[in-house]
């Protein structure tokens, strides 16, 4: 609202009496205060004509103090607010005055409906170019403050189109201490703004979302309802979250926030997050100069400064993941794994992993196999013989069923399926397997086990899966155990 005060003068006699008038007024009455529609307009005139924004904050935030009857006035400070702190590009400020708009006047609709222009299009403003290639994988091992391993943490990007968009594809395995973590989210290749997600973790159950410019619908495992959850402004998915990071400003002081939708949580969180740096971070894959991003949920990421902006490091929950390698992987392509030292070998499927399990023990090998839904703890353990008493080596059988006496001490309802056993050769070399069922908490569960020998060692391969899954799975890890060769 402008306010135009004009004087038209009818010659100079009148001009000095005005002028003599108002002299004698402003003497001898005491000074009013401006309006919150005089402050708005100076407010204008300082952003808009003088280029002051420090001053014109200052007089929006007087007019939102004081306009407590005039709702106009005040939506439009509030406002203007907003557009003052985006210039000084303090995004943080004017996200949060732009969802004060929408939030608090919402019968201001022209100021409503531009303040969510803003809202819905600060990705686009914000992110850098992705720096990342179709096919990248990055891998991190997940350790304890003490340095610990407990698991690992892989993170792939791929091309894609989605009825004729691009898009770009996300997906993460992580395990870490017997647990599991899968997601794969399809965002819009240009506004990295999620379209569809699907979340599973081993404890928190598995969720399915499809995203819309003002909502998500969400898919929980096991209910039949579909949960709508509305927001306001720009959202990404949780999972999209490391990925989204490497394309913000890294600058030192750079602040901002971003509204982040926790699908399996089910709720949009305001993450506030400061970047700093560069500096120097040693990692397994060697030493980054890196900056540092942190969050005011607790959790802190180092990405590296050169274009690729590669995660070097983070540390979440007193957790902490350190980069290993970045390799690249064709669509389509198996998996691989290879232990010289041992003298053997496993392929397996698109989408599997194998994941070393260093227990610093020389006289075996462990490798973790992770199936791309995670619906499994599968590993294999390789042993020396000479580690071995030779009650354990003189046969197969003999020696999974002592192994059996053991498992029935730590399961609950633990007993083998009797019509289970079967006995054949792996790698040209004796071998067995058996299936036995047991409880675990209250969920029907089943470890499938198959053991084997050859000149120098013994192999074990162990599964544990949900009873529900198993013989949709039986055939896939079975593929994986028939896969195992030695030199």
């Amino acid at each position: 609202m402008k306010i135009n005060h004009s004087y038209w003068p009818r010659g100079a006699t009148t001009f000095f009496l005005a002028f003599f008038t108002l002299t004698i007024l402003d003497a001898a009455l005491p000074a009013l205060a401006d309006s919150p529609s005089d402050l708005l307009e100076q407010g204008i005139y300082s952003e808009e004509t003088k280029g002051d924004i420090d001053a014109a904050v200052l007089l929006y935030q007087k007019v939102i103090a004081q306009a407590k009857e005039d709702q106009a006035v005040a939506a439009q400070a509030q406002y203007h607010l907003g557009a003052c702190y985006y210039k000084k590009q303090d995004y943080t400020n004017a996200n949060a005055a732009f969802e004060e708009v929408v939030k608090d006047y919402p019968d201001q609709t022209n100021l409503v409906a531009r303040a969510r222009k803003y809202l819905a299009g600060a990705n686009t403003v914000l992110l850098q170019p992705a720096p990342w290639t179709d096919g990248e994988v990055m891998r991190l091992d997940v350790n304890l403050a003490g340095g610990l391993k407990v698991g690992f943490v892989e993170y792939t990007v791929n091309a894609g189109e989605t009825n004729g968009q691009n898009v770009w594809k996300f997906a993460s395995h992580m395990e870490a201490a017997g647990n599991q973590s899968v997601s794969h989210v399809v965002v819009d290749a240009a506004t990295l703004n999620p379209l569809s997600s699907v979340w599973k973790h081993t404890l928190l159950g598995e969720v399915f979302a499809v995203y819309y410019p003002d909502h998500v619908e969400l898919v929980t495992t096991g209910k039949d309802e579909t949960n709508k959850l509305e927001f306001e402004g720009s959202v990404i998915d949780n999972e999209e979250a490391v990925e989204w990071m490497r394309c913000v400003p890294f600058a030192d002081g750079y602040k901002n926030s971003q509204q982040v939708l926790t699908t399996l949580g089910d709720h949009v969180v305001t993450t506030k997050y400061e970047v700093t740096g560069p500096e120097q971070v040693q990692v397994p894959a060697g030493t980054y100069e890196a900056y540092k991003v942190v969050l005011n949920i607790g959790q802190t990421f180092w990405y590296s400064s050169d274009p690729k902006h590669y995660l070097v490091k983070f540390e979440a929950g007193g957790a902490v993941a350190e980069l290993t390698g970045v390799t690249g992987r064709t669509p389509g392509e198996r998996t691989s794994y290879t232990d010289p030292t041992f003298g053997f070998s496993l392929s397996a499927p698109p989408g599997w992993l194998f994941d070393k399990d260093d227990s610093g023990k020389v006289d075996r090998a462990g490798v973790n196999i992770i199936d791309p839904q995670g619906l499994a703890t599968s590993s294999l353990l390789v042993m020396r013989k000479s580690s071995l008493n030779d009650q354990e080596t003189n046969s197969v059988r003999k020696a999974m069923e002592a192994g059996a006496v053991e498992q029935a001490k730590m399961f609950k309802d633990f007993k083998i399926r009797p019509d289970s056993w079967k006995e054949f050769t792996l790698a040209g070399n004796p071998a067995a397997s058996v299936v036995c069922d047991y409880t675990d908490g209250k969920t029907p569960a089943v470890s499938y086990h198959t053991w084997g020998f050859d000149s120098s060692n013994s192999v074990h391969f162990d599964v544990y899966v949900h009873a529900s899954d198993f013989d949709a799975f039986h055939p896939k890890i079975d593929a994986v155990i028939n896969s195992y060769q030695t030199k």
